[in-house]
């Protein structure tokens, strides 16, 4: 299995971001097996993505603040 991955962050064409182009997936085991992992995932590169539009990580920032730990010196 072969896929192409794309993030399309408004209309025009440089607010998409292409993570993967046509590359090879393989499929060991049941999807429902990997469902955890699959969604970290996927939801990492998302975030990436995201993080790699300037107006998207200009709304994304503000969030972090809200995450536990977040504003917790070391």
């Amino acid at each position: 299995m072969r896929m192409t991955m794309r993030f399309k962050f408004g209309e025009a064409p440089e607010e998409a971001v292409t993570v993967m182009n046509d590359r090879r997936i393989p499929m060991v085991g049941s999807v429902f097996e990997s469902r955890d992992r699959i969604l970290r995932a996927f939801t990492g590169i998302l975030l990436r993505t995201g993080l790699a539009q300037p107006k998207v990580a200009k709304e994304l920032f503000p969030l972090i603040r809200l995450l536990p730990g977040a504003g917790r010196k070391k």
